[in-house]
């Protein structure tokens, strides 16, 4: 039963996207949770150049990889798979960077604790995170099935969740003629804290994309 399990889980993990859904995904991705949700509040007020000399280089890579994937997604089936990982590592790592912009930016910390314990935070959840994949991955029968519909609402209330975060950022902005910047950046810090969190689902894509390569390897020899 294990045996079966596990193969089943693996065969699952193992298929590629289709084709015809890579376009649009990969715009919505970078449209909507890179460009709107990071590159915009990174060259807002406050400006500081040292995060935008951080940030900017992989968005505009992360931009121009999702350009050649929208040009040839047949071509890069397998690539996009990496994309995937590779996005969701900037952009989570990217989130965690802006909640330091708004503590230090708008809110005036000026003292280290706060970098030091969230990034400390940040490191421990996903540690815990790829523990807890690795382990469902090498034994799924020790993890409960999820129904279908379970699935199917987990999905909608990460797009739901990714809407309402940047319909959050604008009204914060619009908002700050009635309300305290302190206010609007500790909303703005636990929000996009929150999005990084959820964006470990898509790095643990490096771990299907490992998976790929190496049958794709051993397929062609």
């Amino acid at each position: 039963m294990f045996m079966s399990d596990s193969r089943a889980l693996f065969e699952k993990n193992m298929k590629l996207y289709p084709v015809n859904r890579i376009r649009s995904n990969v715009i919505i991705l970078v449209l909507l949770l890179l460009d709107l949700f990071l590159t915009i509040p990174l060259m807002g007020n406050p400006y500081i150049a040292v995060y935008v000399y951080v940030l900017m280089p992989p968005i505009v890579l992360i931009n121009i990889w999702a350009l050649v994937l929208v040009i040839m997604p047949r071509k890069l089936q397998l690539n996009y798979v990496l994309f995937r990982g590779v996005f969701g590592l900037v952009c989570s790592i990217g989130f965690m960077i802006m909640t330091q912009k708004f503590a230090y930016g708008m809110l005036g910390l000026d003292t280290p604790w706060y970098f030091i314990s969230s990034f400390a935070a940040y490191g421990i959840a996903l540690y815990c995170y790829i523990k807890y994949h690795l382990a469902k991955f090498k034994n799924p029968s020790t993890y409960k099935k999820e129904p279908k519909v379970k699935k199917k609402h987990k999905r909608e209330a990460v797009v739901t969740m990714t809407t309402f975060t940047g319909a959050g950022y604008l009204i914060a902005n619009l908002s700050l003629g009635f309300a305290t910047q302190q206010f609007v950046a500790t909303v703005l810090m636990c929000v996009y804290s929150m999005l990084a969190f959820v964006l470990f689902h898509f790095i643990m894509e490096l771990h299907r994309y490992y998976w790929l390569h190496k049958l794709r390897n051993q397929t062609t020899d």
